[in-house]
C-alpha cells in the first residue's frame, strides 16, 4: 500500500521524461511512473497523450502526424491534441464517434533543455537553480546527458547526496581532500527538501535537495591554493564554483532516466565538452554499485538497513522527508 501512495504522491510533481531536442513532430514514446506516454509537436506545441489506443490498446506512438492529428497505426482513428478521437475511418466523415473515445491527456512543458510532465496537478513549480543560474550572465548553465539506470529514483538521489562513498567509487575524480573520516556537518529540513554543507578542506560542498528527486552539488573552491571544482585541467581559484545538477525521473519503480546539468562561475572559454570530461566515467562508477543495490527500491522504513548517525545523516532525513510525502496521498 505505501509503495502505491508513494506513487500517487509523484504524480503530482513535475517530471523530465526527455531532452527537448528528442520531441520533435514524430510521436515518441516515454515513460513516467510506469505509464507510456506518447509526446510530440505540434503546431500549437508540446502534446503528451496516453500512449494506447482506447479502441484496440495500440500503442499510439507507432502511429504518425495525420492533418495535425495523432493517427493509430492500427485501424486509422484520429486523436486531436486535447486526447480525444476526432475522425474514424470506418465511420466516415459523418459518424457518430462515442464519447468515451478519448484518452488522458498530461500536463507538459519545455524548460532547461528538458520536456517534462506532472500526471496530476502539481502541489510545485520546477525546482530553482542556487544561484538563478539559467537567468545570469554571469552563470554558463549545460545539460551534460541522460542516462537510464535498473534501480529506483530513491536509490539514484540517495547515492547523489552521499559523499561518503566519494573515495571509494570515484577515487582520481570526486574524492574528498581530507580523507575518508566524516567530520560533523548539520542538515537543515526546508519547505521544499534539505541542506547541509561540507568543507573538505578545498572544497565547499553545498547541497540542497527539492523533494522528490532534484539535488543541486555546490562546490566552492575555498583554499587559497586552489582547487578543482570538477574534472577541468589545471587548479581553479579561490570564488570559483562549479555545480553539478541531479534529477532523477522515475521511469518505473525500479528504472530511472537521469538528467545532469552542469553550471559554473569560470572557464567560460572552455568548451562545455571538455569541461564536462570525465562525466560519463563517474556516472558509470556510480551506475554499478547503485544496480547491485538489493533491493532496487530505496527502503523507506529505517530498520530495514543499518545506518550510521553521522555519516549516513542526510539519507536518515532524506528517507523520513519521502515517508512524510507519501503520508499526503493517503
Amino acid at each position: 500500500m505505501r509503495a502505491q501512495q508513494f506513487d500517487r504522491a509523484l504524480r503530482r510533481y513535475w517530471h523530465p521524461v526527455a531532452t527537448s531536442e528528442e520531441i520533435t513532430a514524430e510521436p515518441k514514446q516515454v515513460r513516467l511512473l510506469g505509464e507510456t506516454i506518447v509526446v510530440y509537436r505540434d503546431a500549437e506545441g508540446l502534446v503528451a497523450l496516453r500512449d494506447k489506443c482506447v479502441h484496440r490498446g495500440v500503442a499510439l506512438s507507432g502511429g504518425c502526424i495525420r492533418d495535425g492529428r495523432l493517427m493509430c497505426p492500427y485501424h486509422g482513428w484520429q486523436y486531436d491534441r486535447s486526447g480525444k478521437v476526432a475522425f474514424i475511418p470506418a465511420l466516415g466523415s459523418g459518424g457518430a464517434i462515442p464519447s468515451q473515445a478519448k484518452v488522458e491527456r498530461y500536463r507538459v512543458r519545455d524548460d532547461h533543455g528538458a520536456v517534462w510532465i506532472a500526471p496530476d496537478e502539481p502541489v510545485a513549480d520546477l525546482p530553482p537553480w542556487p544561484d538563478d543560474d539559467w537567468a545570469s550572465d554571469d552563470w554558463r548553465v549545460f545539460l551534460v546527458g541522460t542516462w537510464r539506470w535498473q534501480s529506483s529514483a530513491g536509490r539514484m538521489l540517495e547515492n547523489a547526496i552521499d559523499f561518503a562513498h566519494f573515495n571509494f567509487v570515484h577515487e582520481g575524480f570526486t574524492e574528498l581532500a581530507d580523507g575518508a573520516f566524516i567530520k560533523p556537518f548539520d542538515v537543515e529540513v526546508t519547505d521544499s527538501g534539505m541542506t547541509y554543507a561540507y568543507d573538505d578542506s578545498v572544497l565547499l560542498r553545498d547541497y540542497t535537495l527539492h523533494l522528490p528527486f532534484t539535488l543541486h552539488d555546490r562546490k566552492s573552491v575555498v583554499s587559497a591554493a586552489g582547487g578543482v571544482t570538477w574534472s577541468e585541467q589545471g587548479e581553479s581559484k579561490a570564488g570559483d564554483i562549479t555545480t553539478i545538477t541531479f534529477i532523477a525521473s522515475p521511469t518505473d519503480r525500479a528504472e530511472t532516466l537521469i538528467f545532469s546539468w552542469l553550471s559554473r562561475n569560470h572557464s567560460f572559454d572552455t568548451p562545455d565538452a571538455d569541461f564536462g570530461a570525465g562525466f560519463h566515467e563517474v556516472m558509470e562508477q556510480d551506475r554499478i554499485v547503485v544496480e547491485a543495490q538489493d533491493p532496487a527500491e530505496l527502503p523507506l522504513d529505517p530498520r530495514e538497513e543499518l545506518h550510521l548517525k553521522l555519516a549516513d545523516s542526510g539519507s536518515i532525513i532524506y528517507r523520513k522527508l519521502l515517508r512524510e510525502l507519501a503520508s499526503t496521498a493517503a
